[in-house]
């Protein structure tokens, strides 16, 4: 049994928790504000490529990808192909984002809304975006604290204390330049540990009686993954801020294009263990069950990794949201220590994982109405803006505990009623007013 106390296993753990704060402490003496919000816009390909790989596999997908491939082979297959093809079309839209975001003079997607729809107060905006992605990011806070109480001789309570503590402080010394530095490092260990899983489980084939079974699910859902997750990609807002924020266009779309195998990789790999029936137990215990017996605590090392570079380049986003506010660094810097507190609370009155992940991939599709208006709109309404991402979050939730096979389809049909409905009267308003005003 894997002992946490045997230096050699323990020692890269320790060295994977710490590595983050040691770095921001010497990266962040001559950080500016700017550099702290969105690395004054000077990511480049490698950085960008490493926040990419990060960014796009978390706790959600080992545990998606797990699930739903041991009871469903062309759900999981699926599932694996339409996230990275949602990679793919960041890379194709990459400089239409930069060049959009340049011309508004934001570098977020909150941001970008806000300043295309002349919304008056970007709270109503941020709030449901905010909302999706902080329980995202408290789904990979409680993996990490259940990864913690698992290798140390602590409470529950105390790992979720500590894993909030081990990210939230480097994230808030260094902000969004240190988040993206690291990495690069971090993806390096999670593609060194899903290699190393590959080559261990590749022999074998994994029985499947019929590829085509949907199990307990719907065809809806199946639907749904090829609809909307690729769509999620997209207005997911740590790869908005990515395409936004890279030094150029053209970096921003060699970045996703390469990034995108190698998502597939590891996507497809986790399939591969979910096909050979390696879904009913933990995640953690799956990987060290399916690692070397010598390499068990690369396991710890790789979801570790997995974890905290997700979280840092979720909740930076929304800090970028107070860009063009007056508060100073130490203030944004306080503040992402309060969301990570906020998170360890959310992360302790979580329900269900699953039900969690699906709740947050579901809501991401009700952003798309807003952003398209945005876009490609010349006069996009805020009022039209604010009802639809609020009424389109709050429906695809309540539905993920009704019937998660059309919480995305109903989420996204509100979200698009209510925005058509509110431009069309803003619209038909604006029509009406307008002799009134010519009289005068």
């Amino acid at each position: 049994m894997y002992s946490p106390f045997d230096i050699l296993e323990f020692g890269p753990i320790v060295f994977v928790l710490f590595a983050p704060l040691v770095y921001a402490l010497a990266r962040a003496r001559n950080a500016t504000r700017d550099d702290f919000i969105f690395n004054s816009g000077r990511t480049g390909l490698l950085a960008t490529i490493a926040g990419i790989v990060c960014g796009n596999i978390g706790a959600g997908t080992f545990v998606a990808l797990l699930l739903f491939s041991d009871a469903s082979p062309i759900l999981g297959v699926s599932l694996a192909c339409a996230y990275a093809l949602g990679l793919v079309i960041c890379g194709a839209i990459a400089p239409v984002v930069h060049r959009q975001s340049s011309q508004y003079g934001v570098h977020g997607l909150v941001d970008l809304i806000v300043a295309a729809h002349r919304v008056r107060h970007p709270l109503a905006v941020w709030i449901p975006i905010a909302f999706v992605f902080l329980l995202r990011t408290a789904v990979q806070l409680l993996a990490l604290a259940a990864i913690l109480a698992t290798i140390l001789p602590v409470s529950n309570l105390a790992a979720l204390v500590l894993a909030s503590a081990f990210t939230g402080i480097y994230t808030a010394i260094g902000g969004y330049r240190v988040a993206t530095e690291t990495d690069i490092f971090q993806a390096i260990v999670i593609l060194v540990g899903i290699g190393v899983l590959t080559l261990t489980n590749a022999g074998g084939m994994p029985h499947i009686e019929n590829m085509f079974d949907l199990g307990p699910y719907k065809l809806p859902l199946l639907v749904g993954v090829w609809l909307f997750i690729p769509v999620s990609a997209v207005l997911a807002i740590d790869n908005w801020q990515r395409m936004a924020t890279a030094r150029a266009p053209a970096v921003a779309r060699r970045a996703f294009l390469l990034a995108a195998p190698l998502c597939l990789f590891c996507y497809l790999s986790i399939v591969w263990l979910g096909l050979k029936g390696h879904a009913g137990e933990e995640v953690l215990t799956v990987l060290r069950a399916t690692m070397p017996a010598q390499w068990a605590w690369l396991a710890d090392v790789m979801l570790i990794a997995v974890l905290m570079s997700t979280m840092d380049t979720f909740v930076m986003p929304l800090i970028t949201s107070l860009e063009r506010t007056r508060y100073t660094l130490r203030q944004l810097q306080l503040m992402v220590l309060m969301l990570f507190s906020v998170l360890a609370i959310a992360a302790y009155a979580m329900g269900p994982l699953l039900n969690s992940i699906i709740a947050a991939f579901s809501s991401l599709v009700v952003f798309l109405p807003a952003v398209l208006a945005a876009l490609l709109t010349r006069n996009p309404r805020a009022g039209s803006a604010v009802l639809s991402l609020n009424l389109g979050v709050a429906v695809s939730l309540v539905l993920v505990g009704i019937d998660l096979n059309y919480a995305a389809f109903a989420g996204f049909g509100v979200a698009a009623l209510t925005y058509g409905l509110g431009w069309g009267l803003a619209s038909r308003s604006r029509r009406s007013g307008q002799p009134l005003r010519n009289s005068q």
